[in-house]
C-alpha cells in the first residue's frame, strides 16, 4: 500500500477477493484472508495478505498451514487449495 495514503479504519470486507498485483503490475490473485497482528497501542494492524491464484474464494481457513481439522479436510487443503497460495507481506502488497 502506498505509503503517502493517510491511515484510516480497514475494514476486511473492502480488502477479501480484491486484486494483489507485484511489484511490476502483474497480478498474483485475490485475496483469500489477512493476517494480522495486535501493536503497541493495542490495535490489530494488518501484517499480511493469503492470495490465492486460483478461482477459489474464501477457502475456510484451510489455506493457513497451522489449521488443523478432519483429516480428510486437511489432506485436500494441502493438495488443492495450498498450492496456490502465496503470503504477501502487508508492505509488499499492490491492492
Amino acid at each position: 500500500m502506498p505509503a503517502d495514503q493517510p491511515e484510516s479504519p480497514l475494514h476486511a470486507g473492502a480488502l477479501i477477493g480484491r486484486e494483489v498485483r507485484d511489484r511490476h503490475g502483474r497480478i498474483i490473485g485475490r485475496i483469500a484472508d489477512i493476517e494480522t497482528a495486535r501493536d503497541t497501542d493495542g490495535r490489530e494492524r494488518v501484517t499480511a495478505l493469503i492470495v490465492t491464484a486460483g478461482r477459489w474464494g474464501r477457502l475456510l481457513g484451510y489455506e493457513r498451514h497451522e489449521t488443523v481439522g478432519p483429516w480428510l479436510l486437511e489432506h485436500l487443503a494441502r493438495i488443492i487449495l495450498r498450492r496456490h497460495t502465496t503470503r504477501v507481506p502487508w508492505p509488499d502488497a499492490h491492492v
